[in-house]
């Protein structure tokens, strides 16, 4: 028998490892807040994610809030390395108010760690 297809198997083997490998660590999104993260009550503020290229959708999670997240599907793409969600607060206030972060999906079953979290503070 030939050690042709043993071969094969350990590049299929091999290659199967580096995918994985290049998948299975994404990088951790960051957050930040337009115009700034203490707020006047009753002003609008946009919660901005940002996540590398290819991102699918972007999640954010409310500490004690409810809902606890909302979920961004449409992303823009500022550079060829980044991809951005903003999310839009149109009357900031109490209920609003508080600790957020980020997550992001890139392919069916990929989530990026959590971001730090964000605190947004009426004034």
């Amino acid at each position: 028998m030939s050690s042709h297809p043993t071969a094969l198997l350990g590049l299929v083997l091999c290659l199967g490892c580096a995918i994985h490998t290049q998948e299975g660590t994404l990088p951790t999104p960051s957050i930040s807040a337009e115009p700034d993260s203490v707020i006047p009550p009753g002003q609008a503020v946009t919660v901005v994610c940002r996540g590398p290229a290819g991102a699918e959708m972007f999640r954010l999670e409310s500490e004690n809030k409810t809902p606890k997240f909302e979920d961004v599907n449409i992303v823009s793409q500022p550079g060829a390395s980044e991809t951005e969600a903003r999310f839009h607060i149109e009357a900031f206030s109490e209920v609003t108010a508080g600790r957020h972060r980020c997550i992001y999906r890139k392919g069916p079953d990929s989530w990026s760690k959590r971001s730090e979290w964000l605190e947004l503070v009426v004034t």
